[in-house]
């Protein structure tokens, strides 16, 4: 779908659109639609977000059973705090991998 958004871009910029109605017709910031117009033909066809689109991060269930560890540790120290901020700074201060706090809100719901 980004890509498709940038090839649209550049095609009405080319019929002669103005930025400002492309942004509005594309539903993008006027920011966003200059950088697509003045990519290269080859950079428009790229997606460089580091992953598949529509497809989520990969974590193991090792990481979800930690995550859940944690929870439970806290539940039976009795801790006032136990909600997914705490468990997502607890995980990350003691791990060298950090997980994303939407995954340990997923994980600790699911």
């Amino acid at each position: 779908m980004l890509i498709e958004k940038r090839k649209k871009a550049k095609g009405l910029f080319k019929n002669g659109w103005s930025i400002r109605k492309i942004s509005r017709h594309l539903v993008a910031s006027k920011d966003i639609v200059c950088k697509w117009v003045k990519l290269g033909n080859d950079e428009v066809s790229q997606d460089n977000r580091g992953w598949k689109k529509s497809k989520p991060r990969k974590y193991t269930k090792q990481q979800k059973e930690e995550i859940k560890n944690i929870r439970t540790e806290l539940e039976k120290e009795e801790s006032f705090f136990i909600g997914a901020k705490v468990v997502h700074a607890n995980y990350n201060n003691s791990n060298t991998t950090n997980v994303s706090k939407r995954f340990v809100d997923r994980t600790l719901k699911g």
